[in-house]
């Protein structure tokens, strides 16, 4: 019996180990939540808080440079650290600047993402809700022009989805709007489109299935030969064909960007020193409540109420201190941008740098996903137009005369380099790449072709005039 307790101690002796894992508290979830919020989703999140927390106000006007009165000697209540940031940060704005920022936030539409447009349509016409969930699965796996990832069937049943599921997923999304969606490349888009008006048995429906080959070689003659058709009608099938998008989603993102508000403003002071500050017209702005911070700093409230006082300062507190953060973050983003690519805001696009978000993390003291949750949705007001913040980092090129070239310095010369073709004799993508090294850029043509679709320009074949 002793042998046999001796045993079972051993076996469920307690040990102390210490070890370090990451717990996500209340406060650091609010505070990632608000910094990948867009301007306009930040405003709501804060008017829902100023709703539901009794002891959130929007500051009056004349309160906007003011410093907020603290709470007493109780440090307890010391909300002054974020909330005088935050109140000092805002201009002395007026009546009618409020005005205005509520106009501007009551009258513009809601703005939908393509995938909730998507599920929108999904929501309507799907069979069931696992063929719903399969189709969202789908749609988080569309790139930039609308085409399904080469993994994206692969993933929807690595996610647990049967065959026949995805199948009725994959159909239900090629037929939703806009035309041309959820196809796997670009072929595959146009004759989706060309399904989509009625055109699924016509000449160029079946140039597009039989003949693409000799079609992105311009044969017409050899395709008008084998479909026992003129030159003329095979001429007329390839103009239909070059009506069609090459890059179905990019005409939804250019309806999006028109409603858009710019949280950083970068602009050339009157001593021609260039600037930028945060554009907070969308903000409200907001404190605790004085007079409840003056009632619990006196002491004169029963115990349960004190503590529910307490919370809710807590609450408020998070929430400003969240903002605080966001804000500064992003204003340190944008000073790095205007550093880092001066010659951009000089010149214009074709002078943007390569620049990386571990470069803008070193500068500013933060790991660089941190930087890519602050970009996220997020635009700059430009002299050359509103832009993405994320459009300022790319990777880039070494060009022969030393310097170096952001990726999206190298479309838009290849934008312009089309844009100067001969409509009777576009440029190959092998050309486009010979001219770009001529000006001391060197890329490959299949980087030429990549660069091409995502600008959403048709191949030579298609761009040929008569």
């Amino acid at each position: 019996m002793v042998e046999c307790l001796t045993i079972m101690a051993s076996e469920f002796r307690q040990v102390q180990r210490q070890e370090q894992s990451l717990v996500l508290t209340p406060q650091l979830k609010r505070s990632l939540e608000i910094l990948q919020a867009a301007s306009l989703d930040l405003s709501k999140i804060i008017e829902a808080e100023i709703k539901n927390n009794p002891l959130l106000e929007e500051a009056p006007p004349e309160d906007y440079a003011d410093k907020p009165e603290t709470l007493g000697e109780s440090a307890d209540f010391d909300d002054t650290d974020a909330a005088d940031d935050y109140a000092a940060q805002a201009k002395s704005d007026s009546y009618n600047e409020q005005k205005r920022r509520d106009f501007i936030l009551n009258s513009l539409p809601d703005r939908k993402s393509l995938q909730e447009h998507l599920l929108g349509e999904a929501n309507l016409d799907a069979k069931s809700e696992s063929v719903v969930r399969a189709f969202a699965n789908l749609a988080g796996s569309l790139d930039e022009r609308g085409f399904l990832l080469p993994d994206a069937i692969d993933n929807a049943r690595s996610a647990g989805f049967d065959d026949k599921t995805v199948a009725d997923a994959l159909d239900l999304l090629r037929g939703s709007d806009p035309p041309g969606i959820g196809a796997f490349d670009m072929r595959d888009s146009l004759m989706l489109q060309l399904e989509r008006k009625n055109m699924g048995s016509s000449l160029a429906y079946r140039i597009m299935e039989n003949h693409y080959a000799l079609l992105l070689k311009r044969k017409v003659a050899e395709i008008a030969e084998l479909e026992n058709t003129s030159p003329e009608n095979v001429e007329a099938a390839i103009g239909e064909i070059a009506k069609l998008n090459t890059s179905p989603a990019s005409e939804y993102a250019a309806e999006t960007e028109k409603i858009v508000l710019p949280e950083l403003l970068f602009y050339k002071d009157d001593d021609g020193i260039w600037r930028v500050e945060l554009s907070n017209d969308c903000l409200p702005r907001f404190r605790i409540n004085p007079e409840y911070r003056k009632m619990a700093a006196d002491g004169k409230m029963r115990p349960d109420e004190l503590s529910y006082i307490r919370e809710k300062i807590r609450d408020g507190k998070m929430l400003m201190e969240a903002v605080d953060m966001r804000q500064k973050t992003i204003l340190k983003i944008g000073q790095a941008v205007l550093k880092r690519q001066a010659d951009f805001f000089e010149n214009g696009r074709d002078s943007l740098r390569p620049m990386t978000m571990q470069d803008v993390a070193d500068d500013i003291g933060v790991h660089p996903t941190t930087v890519g949750r602050a970009i996220s949705e997020k635009y700059a007001q430009t002299p050359f137009g509103v832009f993405p913040l994320k459009f300022f980092f790319s990777g880039g090129y070494e060009s022969t005369g030393g310097g170096s070239l952001s990726s999206e310095s190298v479309k838009n010369m290849i934008r312009k380099i089309i844009d100067d073709e001969s409509p009777r004799s576009p440029l190959s993508d092998s050309k486009i790449a010979e001219l770009l090294a001529e000006e001391g850029v060197n890329i490959a043509r299949r980087t030429v072709a990549k660069y091409r679709e995502e600008l959403g320009i048709a191949t030579k074949a298609l761009r040929r005039r008569f």
